[in-house]
């Protein structure tokens, strides 16, 4: 991923303390679809919670009970970046969980400054 603003005449300090440049992090938006006749939404929530927690991710984001969906932002939870191969692994995961109908996993996203859908 590239930087999306120049960083030109900022200290490498400074680069850090904003998350710019080499220090930029990175997650991504997901959603996914539950069949409610397989999981509760509550079931899915606390599955899907244990997941990200075992990897040490953190998860912005909720749900609607009437649309049975997940949805929100997934990243680093103690500081640094989600990679293509995070990504990868949360596919995967969605995948095979039978009580999961479909998802869609956005491409990576500055953390702090991306473009988040609203």
């Amino acid at each position: 991923m590239t930087p999306v603003r120049p960083y030109k005449n900022r200290s490498r300090r400074l680069r850090k303390k904003l998350h710019l440049g080499e220090f930029q992090e990175f997650g991504f938006q997901l959603i996914f679809t539950l069949k409610p006749e397989l999981a509760t939404f509550e079931e899915a929530l606390d599955h899907w919670l244990a997941f990200i927690e075992s990897q040490g991710w953190g998860f912005g984001g909720g749900g609607a009970l009437s649309g049975h969906e997940i949805d929100g932002y997934l990243c680093q939870l103690a500081g640094g970046t989600l990679t293509e191969s995070d990504r990868e692994q949360t596919a995967q995961w969605l995948t095979s969980q039978s009580w999961v109908a479909s998802h869609q996993i956005a491409p990576l996203s500055d953390a702090w400054y991306g473009t988040w859908e609203g």
